[in-house]
């Protein structure tokens, strides 16, 4: 779950530096630079991550319910009739 806030944290904020630096008209081309490289980084490191770390959560989810379905034998007793009073 942390995995999933900080890239979603993190494409927010590469995102507000996008919209920012293309409303800006005066941004300079080492801060385009640091943009162009958050943006790879984003797209490269941090959705990947995200997959896995996805993947690894419902793989860990499907093993745990799968350990919780495991079925003990049941023993059936004898049929015994048990008489009650006609009254009722």
């Amino acid at each position: 779950m942390k995995t999933h806030m900080f890239y979603f944290a993190s494409f927010i904020a590469v995102s507000c530096l996008t919209l920012i630096s293309n409303l800006s008209p005066t941004i300079s081309a080492g801060q385009y630079g640091i943009l162009h490289i958050l943006l790879v980084v984003q797209m490269v490191v941090l959705g990947p991550h995200l997959i896995l770390g996805i993947r690894e959560y419902y793989a860990k989810l499907v093993a745990d319910s799968d350990a919780a379905t495991g079925m003990t034998s049941i023993a059936f007793q004898e049929h015994v009739h048990i008489s009650t009073s006609n009254g009722v």
